[in-house]
C-alpha cells in the first residue's frame, strides 16, 4: 500500500495545555497565544538567531485591537511551525473555518476533509485515527497512533509547503539583481548575532530544549 501520509510531521509529539484557544475570552488570551507562539518560532529556529525567525516574530507582535480569533498570519505561522496548541479536531477544523476543503465533523462522530483527494478519519478503538484517501474510484488506508495526530496532520494539510522561492523556478537575473543587497545584509545580520543579548539568548534556548 502506498504510504500517503506525510513524512515531516511530528506524529505523537505533546501539546502545551497552557496555551489558550480561538475563540479567546479576552485579549489578554489573545496576546498570551501570540506571544507563546514567538516563543516557540524563536526555540525551532537553529541560527543565531535566523534573520527570518526574527523577522517573523516581529511580523508577530501584537498590534491594535485584539479580535477573539487569530490573525491570518498566527493562523498559518502556527499550522506551519507545528505549534504545540491543545487543539482538539473541533477546535482547529473551527479556527480553519469553512469552505470546500476545510475539516468537516460528519453526523457519525467521524471526519471529513478535502477535494479530489478527499480525506475520512474514524476514531480507532483505543486511541488514534484510520484515515481513508479517496480520489477517482480508488481508496487507500492508513493509522494514526495518537488522537492528536489528526491535527498534526491537518497543520501539514492545510499550511503551505512550497512558498516562493522553494521548488519554484527562479530568473537568475531576479536573483542577480537582488545578490549584492542579500549579501550586505547577511554580513549585518551575522554582526548583528554578536551582540551580548543574542549570545545570552542562545544560550537560554539550549538550556530550554535539553531532555530534562
Amino acid at each position: 500500500m502506498r504510504n500517503f501520509l506525510p513524512s515531516g510531521v511530528p506524529w505523537g509529539s505533546p501539546a502545551a495545555d497552557t496555551v489558550p484557544l480561538p475563540p479567546f475570552a479576552s485579549p489578554a488570551d489573545h496576546d498570551r497565544f501570540t506571544r507563546l507562539l514567538q516563543l516557540h518560532v524563536a526555540l525551532v529556529d537553529d541560527g543565531g538567531p535566523s534573520l527570518a525567525a526574527k523577522t517573523l516574530g516581529s511580523a508577530l507582535d501584537p498590534r491594535g485591537p485584539r479580535s477573539e480569533r487569530l490573525t491570518d498570519l498566527e493562523l498559518h505561522t502556527a499550522l506551519a511551525t507545528g505549534f504545540p496548541a491543545p487543539w482538539t479536531p473541533a477546535a482547529l477544523a473551527d479556527a480553519l473555518g469553512g469552505g470546500r476543503d476545510a475539516p468537516r465533523e460528519l453526523p457519525d462522530g467521524r471526519w471529513g476533509w478535502g477535494f479530489d483527494p478527499d480525506f475520512t478519519a474514524t476514531p480507532r478503538e483505543g486511541g488514534g485515527w484510520t484515515i481513508e484517501r479517496h480520489e477517482r474510484g480508488s481508496k487507500s488506508y492508513q493509522d494514526l497512533e495518537h488522537d492528536r495526530d489528526l491535527v498534526l496532520l491537518w497543520a501539514e494539510d492545510y499550511s503551505s509547503r512550497f512558498s516562493y522561492p522553494y521548488g519554484w523556478r527562479v530568473d537568475p537575473a531576479d536573483a542577480a539583481a537582488l545578490a549584492e543587497g542579500a549579501r550586505a545584509v547577511r554580513g549585518a545580520h551575522a554582526h548583528d548575532t554578536s551582540y551580548r543579548y543574542l549570545e545570552n539568548w542562545r544560550g537560554e534556548r539550549e538550556e530550554y530544549l535539553a531532555e530534562g
